[in-house]
């Protein structure tokens, strides 16, 4: 685009296992540049290192006090074992025991609200696993008084193509593989027969279908649609986002990898910068952003007034931050909308699976999986190993037969 190389938000390879770090040094041989996280997170006023909780320095000395004090409460409280409970925590709850009142106010609450939309005390913590660093008290102690640089999380570095965007990996995966049909999707399953119907018109028989849409539209395909399904159909939420990619006449408007946005003032909850994850995805004398704003399905902003709206509120909130200059002009400005984004992780979610998935597998022969298939919140190597695992399955069972 204009030499711009923008994705639908920031795709980035956190590879952990040893088969998938082969697999893709294989698929994109020459073509993968290592980047170590440069993650800040922008509130009051100020710039601190991602997580937050590890990284109190540089916040007003109140707001760390208040963090701090309420983490040892916390351990205070509830021990060395703040998770242990007879009952099934809300994110909220998970939140104030494990990392106490100040840094769930200051942070994990209005982060989490503005991500996934609804308030923290609807959410469970089912999703958090590896995506929220837990460090120990120590670690928050040292990190309030002291700016340092310790890495916390599980994508403390990734990789990234040097060029074309995470779209080669696709392509590379796509050339290993015969029969790939593009240009057309899958329109109805008639499960009870056993066949898809794709909107060319096509018509093919299948012994198992592995299909990767989001759930609820793979749901919505079944025809007939079983009536058993239909409760638990309706419990599946989610949350949509609007990224909007803008290429900057400016080099070098930033060094960070990415910025945490939790203050409400803002429109936007994460900003991401293309162009310090590989330098060939801007032209020269040029910077890139993907900026995430983040909505209830029906809300998302669609008709250009609105969008024209927002982008001027993107862009005061750019210069708020010293991000953007006002002179400062946007040769490119790209709407993506993605209407799957998050799955809200509620009460409702864990039943619905219960009752979903083993009906598929039993009655339609169909395997959902990947991160909107299998409904969950993940990354790119884990659906590369959902794949892995499946295929293994299936060539095991059919080799059994």
């Amino acid at each position: 685009m204009d030499g711009f190389t923008f994705d639908h938000t920031g795709h980035l390879l956190h590879l952990h296992n040893e088969y998938t770090r082969k697999l893709i040094r294989r698929l994109l041989p020459g073509n993968l540049r290592e980047c170590a996280r440069n993650a800040w997170i922008f509130s009051n006023g100020v710039y601190t290192r991602y997580p937050f909780q590890a990284n109190l320095y540089g916040l007003p000395s109140k707001i760390v006090d208040e963090c701090y004090l309420g983490l040892w409460e916390a351990r205070r409280k509830y021990g060395d074992d703040p998770l242990r409970t007879n009952h099934r925590l809300t994110f909220a709850e998970w939140s104030e025991r494990l990392f106490g009142k100040g840094i769930s106010e200051h942070f994990m609450f209005p982060y989490n609200r503005k991500l996934w939309t609804v308030p923290p005390d609807t959410l469970t913590p089912d999703w958090c696993g590896q995506f929220v660093p837990q460090p120990r008290l120590q670690d928050v102690l040292v990190g309030a008084v002291t700016d340092r640089s310790t890495a916390f999380g599980y994508n403390v570095s990734f990789l990234y193509p040097h060029r074309g965007g995470i779209q080669v990996l696709s392509e590379a995966f796509a050339q290993k593989i015969g029969n790939v049909r593009l240009g057309c999707s899958l329109e109805k399953l008639l499960w009870q027969e056993k066949k898809a119907v794709l909107s060319s018109g096509e018509m093919l028989p299948y012994a198992h279908l592995v299909s990767t849409i989001p759930l609820p539209e793979l749901l919505k395909r079944l025809s007939p649609f079983p009536r058993e399904l239909g409760e638990a159909a309706g419990q599946l939420r989610w949350t949509s986002v609007l990224c909007v990619n803008l290429g900057v006449n400016r080099r070098n408007i930033s060094d960070k990898s990415w910025i945490y946005f939790p203050e409400d003032k803002f429109p936007f909850y994460r900003v991401g910068f293309p162009m310090n994850f590989s330098p060939q995805t801007v032209p020269d004398g040029c910077s890139s952003m993907y900026v995430e704003i983040s909505s209830p399905p029906e809300k998302m902003p669609a008709s250009p007034n609105s969008r024209n709206a927002l982008l001027r509120r993107i862009r005061e909130g750019l210069i708020a931050c010293n991000v953007l200059k006002r002179s400062d002009t946007f040769p490119v400005v790209s709407y993506l909308p993605i209407p799957y984004a998050y799955v809200i992780y509620d009460q409702r979610r864990r039943s619905a699976l219960e009752t979903i998935q083993p009906w598929l597998r039993a009655r339609a022969n169909t395997h959902s999986i990947g991160r909107y298939g299998a409904w969950k919140y993940s990354f790119m190597e884990e659906a590369i190993l959902d794949g892995k695992e499946l295929a293994e399955t299936l060539q095991k069972s059919s080799a059994a037969v």
